[in-house]
């Protein structure tokens, strides 16, 4: 059946967009990473004879080709918007909730990765005869649980009473009780806590293992323009940014920092990150596998911190307590933990809840 005259145009204009696009989109300038994703984007991959064969060149194009499509950040932002539209409540298990807050749920983890984990710090404590406060944070989805559907997230006091039932002994900090008067503890578009989130938890330090009331501090906003990692994996481009607030002692405070790659600071804060997209690095550069803060807090206590990046924005807390604080990220640092924790006066674990579920790297303290 031959094809009329209106039929084989519509076929030609839609053959010249497709190829006029896919043309468009390889000859657009590439980028290397992207800054609303906040993630490296796929290289060119290379074309050799054996990537062909082996079909390992076409996958790679693929997503080569899918990571650099032309105005990929507005596609994704649309796809987002019209899921919202038609009434979905999250994307990528991101939830959109009330004020534009993005908020990821945990419901599910693995129960074999939360023994081991417990069992793992039970036992570097009792093998070296050592005691430690334990704090292990609730995620955002239970620091703003009103903003979320009934029945999105797991119970984080009862899976709470359960870890600190398996940590006898030892001080375990609870932070949960605390949350239930204030919805702005945790970051409308990242899944940390905010200053005041970490000025909770510290109260919780300050009354149940330091036994005297917390200090008092100054806060002033340093930046308006954070996105963090909800508003990259949501795509939902369209919420309104948070603020990144500087927290300094009522009681003037000199510190040095000693960072794992020798730079030494003056300052809890690095004002540079906030040109970037992760501006939760402005607390104590970001991740490191070790550093320590010497400080002028009158007396000579000190402490190990070994914790995720929930600690991060804690850190300038709890260095008005102790002249010498020592900072381990156990996803970078594996040399033995035993006699620097015997050298110290006080032991912490900082950690978020669905980390301390799922992470593989504790192990690493034995």
């Amino acid at each position: 059946m031959k094809k009329s005259l209106s039929e084989k145009l519509m076929i030609l204009v839609f053959l010249i967009f497709i190829g006029g696009f896919s043309v468009a989109n390889l000859l657009a300038e590439k980028k290397t990473f992207s800054e609303n994703e906040n993630r490296t984007l796929a290289p060119m991959p290379a074309l050799t004879l054996q990537s062909i064969t082996g079909g390992k060149f076409d996958d790679e194009f693929e997503t080569w080709f899918s990571d650099h499509f032309i105005a990929r950040d507005s596609w994704i932002e649309l796809k987002a918007y019209l899921k919202k539209a038609t009434g979905s409540l999250e994307n990528n298990d991101v939830y959109y909730a009330d004020d534009g807050r993005l908020i990821r749920t945990f419901s599910t983890w693995r129960e074999e990765s939360l023994q081991q984990n417990i069992d793992t710090v039970n036992a570097f404590l009792n093998d070296n005869d050592l005691h430690a406060a334990i704090m292990i944070v609730p995620t955002a989805s239970y620091g703003q649980r009103n903003a979320l559907p009934a029945n999105a997230e797991a119970d984080q006091p009862a899976l709470l009473d359960r870890i600190e039932g398996a940590f006898a002994g030892q001080t375990f900090v609870r932070v949960d009780d605390r949350m239930n008067g204030s919805d702005d503890l945790y970051y409308h578009t990242d899944h940390h806590w905010n200053h005041n989130g970490a000025r909770l938890g510290y109260e919780s330090i300050a009354s149940q293992v330091l036994h005297k009331k917390p200090e008092d501090f100054t806060y002033t906003t340093v930046s308006d323009s954070f996105y963090g990692t909800m508003y990259s994996r949501s795509g939902a481009f369209w919420v309104n940014p948070d603020a990144i607030v500087r927290m300094d002692p009522a009681k003037p405070l000199n510190v040095e920092v000693t960072y794992d790659n020798g730079q030494v600071s003056s300052s809890l804060f690095v004002p540079e990150r906030l040109s970037e997209k992760d501006q939760y690095t402005y607390y104590l550069d970001g991740n490191h596998a070790f550093l320590e803060i010497h400080t002028d807090v009158p007396g000579d206590r000190t402490a190990l911190i070994i914790k995720d990046s929930f600690a991060h924005i804690l850190l300038p807390y709890l260095a008005t307590e102790y002249s010498s604080l020592q900072v381990v990220d156990l996803r970078y640092y594996h040399s033995p933990l035993a006699e620097m924790a015997a050298a110290t006066d006080d032991i912490y674990f900082i950690y978020s809840l669905d980390n301390f579920c799922e992470d593989p790297n504790l192990i690493f303290l034995r």
